[in-house]
């Protein structure tokens, strides 16, 4: 359990925390024994770091439990727009991001985890909004999260290298949207470069009539993709024109289209090669 999740446990009033003094946090301390006492999951560091965000974070805390994209991540609720009130606190990016590092860096790692190996649509959807908050997360968080998306791209890309069945539903993320805007966050060149790869791979299941109805919702969901090469996205967005108007074009002329964009592909490949030596 995290300190937002036990805040809001407790019944604590959000539109008190700047106002809260020394009484206020021995009334604090006894209900968190209390709890304690009924409430495996609540340790003795939580309890403690509570009562600290509340007397030295007490901006921070508010900034944080105050926006609905961290509450709900937190507590792993989904507390509508009018449970929050808007308390027009301005804090610094850094100290935010101080005082996610310093109380919420591993529940941040470990529900971002969970949450991406269900490849469930939602919480693709859920970690994106997230990720639109990354400015108040450290390098590390950072990068750990970035590690986690990666390894599904990888994932998925090996188990197309390898698969001659018609069996995806271990990959089926890859035919979201959201999968792709979570990718955008962490663009490079590599990750393009990768990118391109699952492309490939792609065109070449289409091409062979494998599944279609999957890899054409994964050719249009990979639009969503906001590559580091910014000519890189007219291929995915070619592409997805090409599959999302069907009754324009006889399958010949498609097929023909899709071979074009495999050969643009091979091209940069080639390219991604050579920067990759340089």
């Amino acid at each position: 359990m995290n300190i937002i999740q036990l805040f809001s446990l407790l019944d604590l009033k959000t539109n008190q925390i700047l106002e809260f003094g020394p009484e206020d946090y021995i009334r604090i301390e006894k209900k968190i024994n209390f709890e304690k006492k009924i409430n495996p999951e609540i340790d003795s560091n939580t309890g403690e770091n509570l009562i600290i965000a509340l007397k030295e974070y007490k901006e921070e805390f508010l900034f944080v439990i105050s926006n609905r994209v961290f509450f709900n991540f937190f507590t792993q609720n989904n507390s509508q727009k009018n449970h929050f009130s808007n308390y027009d606190v301005t804090v610094p990016d850094e100290k935010i991001k101080e005082f996610i590092a310093l109380f919420l860096a591993d529940d941040l790692i470990s529900f971002f985890s969970f949450k991406l190996s269900k490849h469930w649509y939602h919480y693709l959807e859920e970690l994106n909004l997230l990720l639109d908050l990354k400015r108040y997360f450290s390098e590390e968080i950072i990068y750990k999260m970035g590690l986690l998306v990666f390894s599904k791209l990888d994932f998925a890309v090996s188990q197309l290298a390898v698969s001659n069945t018609n069996e995806f539903s271990n990959i089926n993320y890859i035919k979201y949207d959201p999968f792709y805007h979570l990718l955008s966050h962490f663009a490079t060149i590599e990750l393009d470069r990768k990118v391109v790869i699952l492309l490939d791979l792609v065109s070449k299941y289409y091409k062979k009539g494998t599944n279609i109805i999957f890899f054409r919702s994964v050719v249009i969901s990979m639009a969503s993709y906001n590559a580091y090469i910014e000519n890189l996205r007219k291929i995915f967005i070619e592409s997805r024109e090409i599959l999302m108007k069907p009754k324009e074009r006889d399958e010949t002329e498609k097929m023909h289209l899709i071979v074009k964009i495999i050969l643009v592909i091979f091209f940069l490949l080639i390219v991604f090669s050579k920067l990759r030596c340089s």
